[in-house]
């Protein structure tokens, strides 16, 4: 097991420069600078030297390289440098703010797709080639299939518009104030007592988190539903009923069996959460991770962009190394190595 985490974090290191390789070049190549957005393109001399003056205080006059080693520092110091556009507020700030609103919606729509995704999945393995089945993939498809962005605009239009349910954008209702614990608004706000502004968020999540949840419920349906068939039709089953066991028991073992394969499924599923928060956060306007990171590309706030793009790859990384260790846990016949990650 200490020889998988070693071999996996050595990875990870390696896909971490890589991505800071990509991520800090590929901005550089972007058409637009931040200091062209602010001065725009004139001729004017006075102009032109306020643009050097600027450009020398960002320390976007230096070459590349002198750059790129600066950014290397800063993350090795667990800093981000400081944003471009906005009075050269540190970057850890600005994603010490977004980041537990991103973790606390991904949560939620983890738990949203897992309540819709379990039953389902349950009885279409039950009920194979049955109208339930059917039904249960039919659901399956649609959600794998219906663009994120496409449905949030839906929810918006019928429990927004038409019915108006829920709230669309921010986090909570402006007038109210949550104290600052862990930075998670709901978690504060039952930490502090204060319900009334627990209520608010969670109705300013409930649309985000159901489309990042029903987005990837289908995708859980299909894994988690093939994985019971597979332990439906075992000797051990069969045996099982043969002794008269309850059915609510025998469906108990079969999830703990078919659990493996899902689990592994959900940490590589994160990063889609964490991807899909992107789209989901900037058509609701939640101030989260991909709220910032669009914020930031928009602006061409290149440290707040970077270290955006970091730590989302940094968590979908993580995600995968715990799944890895969760499927050795729970499958005994998984062998953790250094040579072959989650392989048999």
């Amino acid at each position: 097991m200490i020889n998988f985490v070693l071999h996996r974090f050595g990875q990870t290191l390696i896909v971490l420069f890589g991505v800071t390789v990509i991520i800090f070049f590929v901005l550089r190549v972007m058409p637009g600078d931040p200091v062209g957005l602010i001065f725009g393109e004139g001729d004017d001399m006075d102009l032109g030297e306020s643009r050097r003056l600027y450009e020398e205080q960002l320390g976007l006059d230096q070459p590349l390289y002198v750059q790129y080693a600066k950014f290397l520092g800063e993350i090795s110091r667990g800093e981000f440098g400081t944003s471009f556009v906005r009075g050269g507020e540190p970057v850890i700030e600005m994603v010490g703010r977004a980041l537990p609103l991103t973790i606390e919606l991904s949560v939620f729509a983890l738990l949203i797709a897992l309540a819709i995704s379990v039953p389902i999945a349950i009885l279409s393995a039950l009920k194979q080639n049955t109208i339930w089945d059917r039904g249960g993939t039919a659901f399956a498809l649609i959600g794998v299939s219906l663009p994120s962005f496409w449905q949030g605009i839906m929810l918006i239009m019928f429990f927004a518009v038409w019915a108006p349910i829920f709230p669309v954008s921010g986090v909570m209702d402006a007038h109210l104030r949550i104290d600052r614990i862990t930075g998670a608004p709901i978690t504060d706000a039952v930490l502090t007592g204060n319900w009334e502004a627990a209520w608010s968020v969670l109705r300013h999540m409930v649309l985000p988190a159901i489309t990042l949840g029903t987005g990837i419920s289908g995708q859980f349906v299909r894994v988690l539903r093939s994985s019971l068939l597979e332990v439906k039709h075992q000797d051990f089953i069969d045996a099982l009923r043969a002794r008269g066991i309850s059915e609510p028991t025998v469906v108990r073992h079969m999830l703990h069996n078919a659990l493996p394969t899902t689990a592994v499924i959900i940490g590589l599923r994160i990063g889609a959460l964490l991807s899909g928060t992107i789209v989901i956060e900037t058509v609701f306007a939640y101030p989260g991770m991909g709220f910032l990171l669009i914020q930031g590309i928009n602006a061409r706030d290149f440290p707040v962009v970077q270290g955006v793009v970091v730590l989302l790859t940094a968590m979908v990384i993580a995600a995968n190394l715990l799944a890895d260790i969760l499927h050795g846990m729970l499958d005994p016949r998984v062998k953790l190595s250094g040579g072959t990650g989650s392989g048999a």
